[in-house]
């Protein structure tokens, strides 16, 4: 136990040491690394992101999901033992991506909404990635196909809903169904002696959170980016790639694909873009690895989204090991739909590699007028709030 406390105290410590004896060692792969990861930020996280993490934030803070979660409630409740509310914040994860799920459900517990066991079921499966990281950036932009983007995503909820079932009984804790009608709880949300803010004061709060919560999540990105070319560069990924490759070399898996693998492990956009870039590994891998390294996340975002789970008590270990099930239950879902697809010619169906122009093309195009108002905004509320 002794020991235990030891490694436990001076890990966190050598890590941080070796980090910075690597950049000042390797300045020019750290200064490459860095910017890697900016480029990461800005070009993939941002777009897909910041917009939907202010709108989060919105309808969070005009209370549409105190009254959605009331009707949605008792179906919440029967499926995964949480209330309505929490069972909203899945559907606003859905749709904004990494960390935004966790850190609503860490909001909820901050402020007592929820209990210690019910935001323990919360994270476990509402922590997702977004549509337009899997669809546009992971399949339109590595993998050449759209239609490959929509199979790993609908795989993607349904790994995260098979992990919310699976821990629906987790703290022996009952939902208890509301006495009340659904026109009797949103009349007491309606009439509630709270004073409700302006909606502009709510939409200037909106954008500095988001902006604060983006910048967050480009310090982690930078950090990990630069983290990971460090083991690469002294030769400690190639020595661990082919460590592994001895025992998985029966199963036609390089020291590229492990290496390729093991970056994901650490940032899951660099992973699944090293992974489409190796010409010899075959589809049938190819896409249930980028599906376990988008559900579990890498560890990037396990920082981004421990960093708000650790504020709260829940447990940060156990939201690990849900995310690996995340992960497990992704690649395994992505590699039955491909097999189950094989005797309807996977590659007319899935394997086409177009170029055509999406709808997220044209999005990302047309995303620097979106940046430039959410910046000015951004100044006049962060102004605003020095002045008062």
């Amino acid at each position: 136990m002794k020991f235990k406390k030891i490694i436990i105290f001076f890990a966190p410590k050598l890590i941080v040491c070796f980090i910075i004896l690597g950049i000042i060692l390797a300045p020019k792969t750290a200064i490459k690394a860095a910017k890697d990861g900016i480029s990461i930020w800005i070009n993939i996280l941002m777009p897909s992101l910041l917009p939907f993490v202010i709108g989060a934030n919105l309808i969070t803070s005009l209370k549409i999901v105190d009254i959605l979660g009331i009707v949605i409630n008792p179906l919440t409740q029967k499926i995964f033992n949480v209330s309505g509310k929490s069972g909203l914040i899945f559907a606003i994860s859905m749709v904004s991506g990494y960390p935004v799920g966790s850190k609503f459900a860490s909001d909820l517990r901050l402020e007592n909404k929820i209990s210690k066991y019910e935001g323990q079921r919360l994270v476990s499966f509402c922590s997702t990635s977004g549509p337009l990281f899997i669809i546009g950036s992971v399949g339109t932009g590595m993998l050449k196909n759209p239609k490959i983007g929509y199979l790993m995503l609908l795989c993607h909820y349904l790994a995260a809903l098979s992990v919310g079932i699976i821990f629906r009984n987790y703290g022996k804790e009952k939902k208890s169904p509301s006495n009340n009608s659904i026109l009797s709880d949103i009349n007491d949300i309606i009439y509630s002696n709270s004073k409700s803010e302006d909606f502009f004061v709510s939409f200037g709060k909106a954008v500095v959170n988001g902006v604060n919560t983006l910048l967050t999540v480009g310090g982690f990105v930078i950090m990990f980016s630069v983290f990971f070319e460090i083991l690469y560069h002294f030769k400690i990924i190639d020595f661990i790639s082919y460590f592994l490759c001895i025992f998985l070399t029966p199963f036609k898996i390089t020291p590229d694909i492990i290496g390729a693998f093991i970056s994901g492990l650490f940032e899951m956009t660099i992973g699944c873009n090293n992974l489409s870039q190796i010409e010899t590994i075959s589809y049938t891998l190819l896409i249930p690895l980028c599906s376990f390294l988008i559900a579990f996340s890498g560890l990037s975002i396990l920082a981004q989204c421990s960093s708000f789970i650790g504020k709260t008590d829940m447990k940060v270990s156990l939201y690990i090991f849900s995310k690996f099930l995340h992960g497990l239950f992704a690649g395994i879902f992505t590699y039955i739909f491909l097999q189950f697809h094989k005797t309807c010619s996977v590659s007319n169906i899935f394997i086409d590699k177009n170029t055509n122009y999406t709808y997220y093309d044209f999005y990302i195009d047309h995303f620097t007028p979106i940046l430039i108002i959410i910046i000015i905004i951004y100044l006049f509320t962060y102004l605003r709030e020095l002045s008062s």
